[in-house]
């Protein structure tokens, strides 16, 4: 009896081990899809993977920021800032969430908590050239030009080619050489959230969004010292020539009748175009959607983000349409490493 008992329990616990094991690597692929499609622009997919790996386990690896980002990409702003306070909520403040935080805060137009938000992401890593860069645009955007350039300054030490583009543009054409921006010494920001409700596997665009979020003390996001994070690094600054200038020369690509795409910003608007995808777009509605994008210098669209500002669609299968054709398109290899732009899809209803 007792031997068919202890069988019994080894039987029991192997399948539990089993099962445990196999729900994990479930996860695990679950996982490796969504950012897949997440890297590749293809938004609107890997929200649905993701939501799908959160109803399971909301604390995976970093799941949540990703998709705050894939919803922040299609212009769900209210839905990017929800999914950065339900990862402060599991996870505590880290340098992501308080960085997407910051950038959704902004896109609301919030200048005031995307600072404070985006100082508490670079006092926790300030090895991170976007979040200066982040922080820098949000300070050009309220004319605090000196710490914007300041800012601007430290993401081009760290590598960032639109900060370098934005340093030679607006200040002073002086560019320091890349390396690492000396650590300053601070204390961690503290916080607490109340749990946020849940984001619905259908939410994508700003007016689709859940309405009441819970919000930080922006206060509190601050870190409890007197920095910005931005720091002084002995770098040799150098001016910097190989940048594109702010030429907005448009571009004008006629697909068929009812479409039109508009291609500007940084001398894009005067790169040639070796591959433009098919596009068919059936909508009832005339009107714009845009999308901010940046090309490398092999000319490969390297990111694109719905720019909700200049668009007068918001229509969840529109965006997430121009988004993935945007990637599409191809550049003859230029001699910039970055370029970014605008491209406006010009769209007639049938």
């Amino acid at each position: 009896m007792k031997s068919r008992i202890y069988l019994f329990l080894v039987i029991l616990f192997a399948s539990v081990s089993v099962m445990g094991q196999t729900l994990e690597e479930e996860i695990g692929f679950m996982y490796v899809k969504a950012e897949y499609l997440y890297e590749t622009g293809r938004y609107e997919e890997a929200i649905n993977e993701y939501n799908a790996l959160i109803a399971r386990d909301p604390k995976y690896k970093e799941a949540l920021i990703h998709r705050g980002y894939s919803k922040y990409a299609m212009g769900a702003y209210k839905g990017a800032k929800a999914d950065a306070l339900q990862s402060i909520e599991y996870n505590g403040i880290t340098a992501s969430s308080a960085a997407l935080l910051g950038r959704a805060f902004g896109a609301e137009g919030d200048m005031l908590a995307a600072i404070n938000s985006l100082t508490a992401a670079i006092a926790l890593d300030n090895q991170k050239a976007d979040y200066f860069e982040w922080r820098g645009s949000f300070y050009e955007e309220e004319r605090q030009l000196s710490k914007a350039c300041e800012d601007y300054q430290s993401a081009a030490a760290l590598g960032s080619n639109q900060a370098s583009i934005k340093v030679s543009n607006i200040c002073g054409g002086r560019v320091p050489k890349p390396g690492n921006v000396t650590p300053p010494v601070i204390n961690k920001p503290t916080t607490t959230t109340q749990p946020t409700t849940d984001v619905n596997d259908g939410e994508v665009l700003t007016d689709n969004n859940q309405g009441n979020t819970s919000t930080t003390d922006q206060g509190q996001m601050n870190p409890n010292n007197n920095t910005d994070g931005t720091v002084e690094h002995p770098n040799e600054v150098v001016v910097e020539d190989n940048v594109p200038s702010d030429d907005n020369t448009v571009n004008t690509i006629e697909i068929d009748g009812d479409l039109t795409i508009d291609i500007y910003g940084q001398e894009l608007g005067l790169r040639r175009i070796i591959e433009v995808p098919s596009i068919i777009i059936l909508t009832d509605k005339s009107g714009d959607v845009t999308v901010d994008f940046c090309v490398n210098k092999k000319g490969e669209v390297v990111s694109t983000e719905f720019n909700a500002g200049m668009s007068t669609i918001a229509s969840k299968s529109l965006v997430s349409l121009a988004l993935r054709k945007a990637k599409e398109f191809e550049f003859a290899p230029g001699k910039y490493d970055s370029q970014c732009g605008t491209m406006i899809f010009h769209m007639k209803s049938m």
